[in-house]
């Protein structure tokens, strides 16, 4: 994607700590979508803000990785703008924890920014609104003649910040996975639309492992739906600032479609490797790919509103007696990508020894009926649980799709090991699963 134009990146500089068995800590922020066009080979600067202790790292990156400038339009006190990310892979939340972030106050230099804009290579900007002031930055931006993007999953609390701007956001992006969508818009891509329409040409909806659709160019009715590139990963931070990054670049170059495709695709190369040297490599696989091609890639396309109706089945042995941390694992990841965990135990009652029969019938005929309503069953491993694997083996014998989660590795008979779709002690691996079976369900 080497482009003679140059796209401007807007917004705050962190250092993310990715905590795990191997923990991780390297610059974040906006250095994402820096980190993002240096692998696509675009010319890039730009404008941070960050506390001082971090500019020798951000200069020196910046010159390393893309031979970037990168001008500081504003200096943060009282935070050291450090994030912990306790779950990387955001099976579930990432429960980003920004080190005194109510403390964080920031000394905007207005003059620095229109020095960075007076650049008349500009083509393109991507600002990602955080507490840095907005109104001011945006009447800058607004001075240019470059497209201007901006991802508001941080922000801002009023939307009418954005009519700063004086004209219309070339897209506006924003994510299921952050709290905006759910809270402001309602999980809704209906009401997305409606309130972000009077600032913008066109809406982006960013789906994590579901696909993304682009809308416009005023009404929803106009869409263009891709496809995710579903698989395992290594950790999800940045991705969302990776895809903001190709699908501005490429859509110049591709179009639409071409671009969101190539943006999936990349975005899940950035999710499989740390270091910028690998990141670029397998970014250069991608590209090899003619655009031809790209606009017709398939993959997972599994759109936020059509989840809940996606029941899974939870076998496990839910009783009160035994540990359940990993179901509970299980259920609030789910939840999270907006899937509907079914409970047998919970939902028609926990048997006891001493029940009658004719109860103890009741509730096994109710967990029957449950299975029939569901489009998969997620097993949870804890022990050698009867009804766990009874369970396993009636949703085999109607060839409903079948997830085994092994926390305790105790997965070792053929049949159990064999015949499900994914076995995996690993719950990243798991969540994937149910992305790319219930896309499958959904399509027989």
């Amino acid at each position: 994607m080497s482009d003679p134009d140059r796209v401007c990146v807007i917004g705050q500089v962190l250092l993310d700590v990715m905590q795990g068995p191997d923990s991780v800590t390297r610059l974040g922020g906006i250095i994402h979508t820096a980190r993002t066009l240096c692998a696509i080979q675009s010319p890039y600067c730009i404008g941070y803000f960050a506390p001082e202790y971090l500019d020798k790292d951000i200069q020196r990156y910046c010159k390393e990785w893309g031979g970037a400038s990168a001008v500081k339009v504003g200096n943060t006190t009282g935070s050291p703008n450090l994030i912990i990310v306790p779950n990387p892979k955001e099976t579930s939340s990432k429960q980003y924890e920004l080190i005194d972030y109510e403390k964080q106050r920031i000394d905007y230099d207005g003059t620095s920014l229109r020095r960075v804009l007076a650049d008349s290579n500009i083509s393109d900007i991507i600002i990602l609104p955080d507490r840095f002031p907005l109104r001011e930055t945006l009447v800058a931006c607004g001075e240019t003649k470059a497209r201007v993007y901006a991802d508001i999953n941080f922000g801002p609390d009023d939307l009418s910040e954005l009519e700063a701007l004086g004209r219309k956001f070339e897209t506006i992006i924003i994510s299921t996975s952050g709290m905006q969508f759910s809270r402001r818009y309602e999980g809704s891509a209906d009401v997305l639309c409606r309130k972000l329409f009077p600032y913008c040409e066109t809406v982006l909806l960013k789906e994590n492992r579901g696909g993304a659709r682009l809308f416009g160019p005023r009404t929803p009715n106009s869409v263009i739906t891709v496809p995710a590139q579903v698989r395992p990963i290594l950790h999800s931070v940045g991705v969302g600032d990776c895809f903001n990054a190709v699908f501005a670049v490429g859509r110049r170059q591709f179009g639409d479609r071409p671009a969101l495709n190539y943006a999936s695709s990349i975005a899940a190369e950035y999710a499989s490797f740390i270091h910028p040297e690998e990141i670029q490599q397998a970014v250069a696989s991608v590209l090899s790919i003619p655009p031809t091609e790209m606009a017709e890639l398939s993959g997972v396309s599994l759109p936020w509103e059509k989840r809940p109706a996606i029941n899974i089945y939870i076998a496990a042995p839910d009783l009160d007696w035994v540990d359940r941390g990993p179901i509970e694992e299980v259920k609030e990841a789910l939840e999270y990508h907006n899937f509907t965990p079914r409970f047998p135990v919970r939902e028609n009652g926990q048997m006891r020894t001493e029940d009658p029969p004719e109860l103890k019938s009741q509730i096994a005929w109710a967990d029957l009926t449950m299975l029939d309503d569901c489009k998969l069953l997620l097993a949870v491993l804890l022990y050698d649980d009867p009804g766990t694997l009874i369970e396993i083996g009636l949703a085999l014998e109607r060839q409903m799709p079948v997830l085994v989660y092994d926390p305790y590795g105790r997965a070792t008979n053929l049949m159990l090991t064999q015949l499900p779709s994914v076995v995996s002690a690993d719950l990243d691996v798991i969540i994937a699963g149910v992305f790319t079976n219930a896309w499958r369900a959904l399509n027989a």
